[in-house]
């Protein structure tokens, strides 16, 4: 992609240059000169701004190559979700299952649909640990995602430089860059999301046949690698209800929605009605405007200025041929209002808008000629959002640095931490019981209980506490992990700490006695129960 911007802005120099030497050789040269001078003018601010991006490529892609160079040398969890993503792609890998029962051990929930966690139990049987393997697919996906949203803002543009600077805002995006190389299933849901939205924006701008097929196909893929992902399917069928193509979009929804419904159902059939017990009903997790306001705030804060891009260009874009993006946009802002208030939510419920959002303000940049306005030094107010794309490619590179640094230092603590917890973990056979879902993973290879969706499900009077009572009583488990210490007070009321039920902590302070506490990223550290029994 950018070799092209490259090859365009050496023809823009090389035109400069005749240009100029035309001039010179004009016999009368002073009215030409003024003529020359404003064809020429452009032209140079043109070459400095093709100059310009490929800087800002360069210190965006060095982040970005930096953030995978730490992917590939960490050994643990960028964020908790992963650790629990790892566990249960671990155990899929050995055992071959993956959505349990939530009657009996273990009592864990694969939250998510099954393609990512395939895909890394495949990179697992090959012998790539977890979260490696995760890594690999999550960064693949990146990188698939900022050329889909390359090809997408072309697409709707035939605009090169447009399309460059959608690539950059969304690769320098807070959010991608954090995300770009988490263990997750985000990354790759959104990517393949935004594939299905380039085959949709072929047929919508290109009438070209038979990709929207293939948009149902990679939107299918997105759903079945998140659930959540139902912007780019809502958004397909309202486009084509837009375009009068009423045939087409009663098609694409029998044909998606029913083929969607009859997959999932048969699955579940197939496991007995744990599919949709751990994909949807586990995951009816209760809301908060707190956390909604902490993920606005966020938002705001690490995309500041592609939203004053958006804002600004939005009313141009209001056109046949550029509407499919705006509705996309829609859609997902929808799908971001209705989940990120979710208790146990994070950042990368934003993702597909961050996404959108950049794909917007490409094409909207475009449609209000924001780059012929620039390089003739037009003083019309478009140009002034050079700042906010400035900021935001600024604030990429502010926190992504601070990221790295961040994931450094937490790394090191975390190797220190496990080098701790080692000698009280058992790698397999015995229960192990943790708050830390890092140890869990790295160290024990599985999840017996997983304390946070566990205590909610609990709450929710949708899981039953008494097994997991008994074995406490019982002293069934060879090691208890917690956040705190059980025999000083703990006032905290936050539903997002993985706080078990009081009945089941009362059991552990009967029946278990404090070993060890072992420093760690996290609060106070991990604090390690063992049965008073033992030796």
């Amino acid at each position: 992609m950018f070799s092209e911007e490259i090859a365009d802005y050496r023809r823009v120099a090389v035109i400069r240059k005749m240009s100029a030497s035309s001039t010179s050789d004009l016999s009368t040269p002073a009215a030409p000169s003024v003529r020359t001078a404003s064809r020429t003018d452009p032209a140079r601010v043109e070459l400095w701004f093709r100059r310009g991006l490929l800087v800002v490529s360069a210190m965006v892609a060095v982040v970005l190559l930096a953030s995978a160079g730490l992917m590939l040398w960490a050994q643990n969890e960028f964020a908790p979700p992963e650790s629990v993503v790892s566990a249960h792609s671990q155990m899929l890998a050995r055992d071959g299952t993956l959505y349990y029962s939530l009657k009996d051990y273990p009592y864990t929930v694969s939250a998510y649909m099954p393609i990512f966690y395939g895909l890394e139990a495949t990179t697992i049987r090959l012998g790539i640990p977890a979260p490696t393997g995760g890594r690999l697919i999550t960064f693949t996906a990146l990188l698939s995602l900022i050329a889909m949203c390359w090809q997408v803002v072309l697409l709707y543009t035939k605009d090169r430089l447009a399309a460059w600077i959608a690539a950059i805002l969304l690769a320098a995006s807070p959010l991608m860059i954090y995300w770009g190389v988490v263990a997750q299933v985000d990354i790759l849901a959104v990517s393949l999301a935004m594939t299905a939205f380039y085959f949709y924006s072929r047929d919508h701008v290109q009438a070209t046949p038979h990709t929207l097929w293939l948009a149902g196909l990679f939107a299918g893929l997105a759903l079945f690698t998140k659930q959540t992902m139902v912007a780019i399917p809502t958004a397909i069928f309202l486009l084509l209800c837009l375009r009068r193509d009423w045939k087409r979009a009663a098609g694409f929804a029998l044909g998606f929605g029913g083929g969607m419904i009859v997959l999932v159902l048969a699955i579940n059939a197939a496991l007995d009605g744990r599919f949709l017990a751990n994909t949807v009903f586990a995951n009816l997790n209760p809301m908060s405007l707190a956390k909604f306001a902490t993920q606005a705030q966020y938002l705001v804060g690490v995309c500041a200025g592609l939203l004053v891009v958006v804002a600004a260009t939005l009313g141009f874009c209001f056109q046949k041929r550029t509407q499919a993006p705006l509705v996309y946009l829609a859609c997902a802002t929808l799908v971001f209002l209705a989940t990120a208030p979710k208790i146990g939510s994070d950042t990368n419920y934003q993702l597909e808008l961050a996404a959108t959002l950049a794909v917007v303000a490409g094409v909207g940049l475009h449609q209000a000629e924001f780059f012929q306005k620039f390089f003739r030094g037009s003083q019309h107010w478009v140009t002034l959002l050079l700042l906010p794309l400035g900021v935001h490619v600024w604030i990429g590179a502010r926190v992504g640095v601070n990221m790295l640094l961040t994931r450094v230092a937490t790394e090191q603590m975390f190797r220190s931490e496990i080098d701790g917890l080692r000698q009280y973990v058992p790698a397999s056979g015995a229960k192990v019981l943790s708050t830390d879902f890092n140890a869990s993973a790295r160290l024990h290879g599985r999840m017996d209980v997983e304390p946070l969706i566990y205590g909610l499900l609990v709450k929710a009077g949708r899981v039953d506490p008494e097994p997991v009572r008994r074995d406490l009583e019982h002293a069934a488990f060879s090691t208890v992990i917690l956040d705190h210490d059980v025999f000083k007070p703990n006032a905290s009321d936050d539903l997002e700490l993985t706080a078990l039920p009081p009945a089941q902590l009362d059991e552990i302070r009967r029946h278990y006695q404090l070993v060890a506490h072992v420093a760690g990223p996290y609060m106070d550290g991990a604090f390690v129960y063992k049965p008073k029994d033992s030796e």
